[in-house]
């Protein structure tokens, strides 16, 4: 059922949102995307034209993760905000923010200046992020919901692989070329703009479920949202950041085997997300969603661990994300379905910060394990394992639950 809304304190009337509003809300997906994958082919190179800046081996990297720092400092407050006056005007004024502050650097001649920049991509990202997956969970509800939930995945981990190879060949031509690439969202904010209609100012009873009652707002709930939410993006990222590693390791050194290697993983996380999607989602509850996603992400882990050859390091990477492309969206269906509509924009922002917060997490912990324990394999077959007594915890706890409601 789509979300009517009736005309009360300037609100549209009788609007149904279709699959146009769902387009151009999962486009803006593209600037939670754009940041980490288009520069990396040219950081190298602009660590070599600011090589005359003290300790720009460490200011460089933060070009990438700057963005994901201000993400999660700030998607809370500028979701609740979003709450407060309106979701339209903060998401078309974050994507035109994202195109100049993401442009910047073609200009820019300092590095420091620069990273002023991407910590305004950060903000203008948070915006964007928290809003459109907000307005997913206003326009829509049930299976449509949990489809578009799983959709932002897709396109996500589509566009990240259209935008490693964009950003490949635009630094063929210089370090500054690949950031013309954040003028995208350009073209996004007229469709938001004209097609989208703002929710906020609609009578609460038009954004009553057919499906459910309107739920409450229960902290608990959201703190337990987030706690999975950081636990997310922290199992997500291990293998973009240390697959390549663990290929060298093994004795790979082609950039077009590694890049293969990375594509099999997206390929991964999209066969997920389809499959949570069109399946998953309407035949396993929120539980059963985390615990199969987190038994096939530590069957992934435990096949890289284990992994002596480049065929069995990519298989176990494919797995993995298959199983990623199944939890990030049972996360974000989870929560959406969980927040009023009153707090949807808080509740967004809030589980939104804790993944990305888990993000940029992710690199400190697993690095603090390997320097521990010496082989990013260990460690990464550790948290396979870890996954599966997880997911063994989960179902233990359900039936324990289901029992005591029977004795009860």
């Amino acid at each position: 059922m789509h979300v009517q809304v009736e005309r009360r304190a300037g609100a549209p009337a009788h609007r149904e949102a279709n699959v146009l509003h769902a387009l151009i809300l999962l486009s803006t997906v593209i600037c939670g995307t754009l940041a980490p994958t288009v520069i990396g082919p040219v950081l190298p190179a602009m660590q070599q034209h600011f090589a005359s800046v003290p300790g720009i081996e460490t200011l460089v990297p933060v070009v990438v993760t700057m963005p994901m720092l201000v993400l999660g400092a700030l998607a809370m407050v500028i979701g609740a905000v979003s709450d407060k006056i309106g979701r339209k005007r903060v998401l078309v004024g974050s994507l035109v923010l994202y195109a100049i502050a993401g442009t910047a650097p073609l200009y820019l001649d300092s590095i420091h200046s620069i990273l002023a920049s991407r910590a305004l991509v950060g903000f203008a990202e948070a915006a964007a992020m928290t809003v459109s997956t907000s307005f997913i969970g206003d326009y829509f509800t049930g299976a449509k919901r949990d489809r578009y939930a799983a959709l932002q995945v897709t396109v996500a981990s589509t566009s990240a692989f259209v935008f490693n190879l964009m950003g490949g060949m635009l630094g063929a031509y210089g370090w500054r070329t690949p950031f013309a690439a954040y003028a995208l969202p350009l073209l996004l904010a007229p469709l938001v703009q004209i097609f989208i209609w703002d929710t906020q100012g609609a009578a609460p009873e038009a954004h009553t479920r057919a499906d459910a009652d309107e739920p409450e707002f229960r902290p608990w709930l959201l703190a337990l949202i987030c706690l999975a939410a950081f636990g997310v993006g922290l199992v997500f990222m291990i293998v973009p950041v240390h697959l390549s590693f663990m290929l060298v390791q093994l004795g790979v050194h082609s950039t077009s085997a590694i890049g293969f290697a990375y594509a099999v993983n997206s390929a991964g996380i999209i066969v997920g997300t389809l499959g949570f999607g069109w399946f998953i989602a309407s035949r396993c509850s929120v539980l059963q969603q985390f615990v199969l996603g987190m038994i096939v992400c530590g069957l992934g882990f435990v096949s890289m661990g284990t992994a002596h050859d480049e065929t069995m390091l990519t298989v176990g990477g494919a797995i993995n994300g298959l199983g990623c492309g199944i939890a990030l969206p049972a996360l974000v269906s989870w929560g959406l379905r969980s927040m009023p509509f009153s707090r949807r924009g808080f509740g967004t922002g809030a589980f939104t910060a804790a993944q990305f917060i888990g993000y940029f997490c992710s690199p400190i912990i697993v690095m603090g394990m390997v320097m521990n324990w010496g082989s990013r394999f260990a460690v990464v077959q550790a948290w396979g394992f870890a996954l599966f007594v997880l997911a063994a915890v989960c179902v233990a706890g359900s039936l324990l639950r289901v029992r005591r409601l029977k004795l009860g």
